[in-house]
């Protein structure tokens, strides 16, 4: 499939919706968090794939909570509404203060009601690269 770059307006769009997504994490904002995906989105991590905004819901109820620090993604256009984005990140946990390091990889699509996240994947880095799980 061929890609391009984002326009700087695809790319700001963008990037604000892995900002937002980020930020409501932090704010403990379920709500707001599963708005960021489309009906039928999906998030894998761990080894598990969590479907829809029931699915969504469920497993951030059972994640752990602390500060996401996302860095800038790299955005490719598959069409002015389809895009592929990489994006690494630090979380934090608010607990213990313990740290995890992984890249997230996204499908996203352009909605009528603006860019939303269609499946998104979390590996962690750990010594040997790229990893379901966190490293011990």
């Amino acid at each position: 499939m061929t890609t391009r770059d984002p326009t700087g307006e695809e790319y700001a769009a963008i990037a604000n919706l892995l900002a937002h997504y980020c930020l409501s994490l932090d704010y403990d904002d379920t709500d707001t968090w599963v708005s960021l995906f489309t009906e039928d989105g999906s998030f894998e991590v761990y080894g598990r794939t969590f479907d829809g905004r029931v699915g969504l819901r469920r497993m951030m109820d059972a994640a752990p909570k602390g500060l996401h620090l996302g860095g800038p993604p790299l955005v490719r256009m598959h069409d002015g509404d389809r895009a592929q984005t990489e994006q690494n990140l630090l979380f934090i946990d608010r607990e213990n203060g313990d740290s995890r390091s992984a890249v997230y990889r996204d499908e996203v699509v352009r909605t009528e009601e603006g860019w939303k996240i269609r499946k998104r994947s979390c590996r962690f880095i750990v010594a040997d690269g790229l990893s379901d799980r966190p490293g011990d």
